[in-house]
């Protein structure tokens, strides 16, 4: 299947900047796409992949716009909610396995339902984005289960997408 790319509108562009960035703020403003210039859309298979002055910014999953790795990764640690993992968990994450909580160290506060990004015991490079299953207070305590369902991870479909759009707009 091929990936077909268009640019939009600017109205378009800044309705969706504005609705994105009421969730994610502290993203858009470490990015500085809060008032952005130019936008395209990616449509590859299922996936939506909105580029936003030259960033993989947002990818659309189950009608619900979420951050992509990139851009969570430039915008560094603390861009978004996150939990930093142990090293053992590393490789796990890699191949899509959801966030269990024995293999978090570290985590900012959040609630059960919002979105996290799973960040590398280095702090550097983000390697899930999900939504937490529970809240950052009980994933410190019970030590057991499912703490973040992983919805995009570094090698998926969205990652590829993301480098193959780059790629073809540089």
């Amino acid at each position: 299947m091929k990936m077909v790319v268009n640019s939009l509108r600017k109205s378009d562009v800044k309705e969706l900047v504005n609705n994105f960035c009421t969730v994610f703020r502290e993203l858009c403003l470490k990015l500085g796409v809060e008032k952005p210039k130019e936008g395209r859309r990616a449509l590859f298979e299922d996936i939506a992949l909105y580029i936003i002055d030259g960033v993989p910014l947002v990818f659309e999953y189950k009608g619900f716009k979420y951050p992509t790795l990139m851009a969570v990764t430039l915008g560094g640690l603390g861009s978004t909610n996150y939990v930093i993992v142990d090293l053992g968990a590393v490789k796990h994450l890699l191949n899509g396995a959801d966030v269990m909580a024995p293999g978090i160290i570290e985590v900012s506060e959040f609630q059960a339902g919002d979105v996290v990004s799973a960040w590398s015991p280095d702090r550097k490079t983000a390697l899930v984005v999900g939504k937490a299953l529970m809240d950052s207070k009980e994933v410190l305590t019970v030590k057991k289960g499912r703490a973040v369902k992983s919805i995009h991870y570094a090698g998926d479909k969205v990652w590829k997408t993301c480098l193959e759009v780059l790629r073809r707009i540089k």
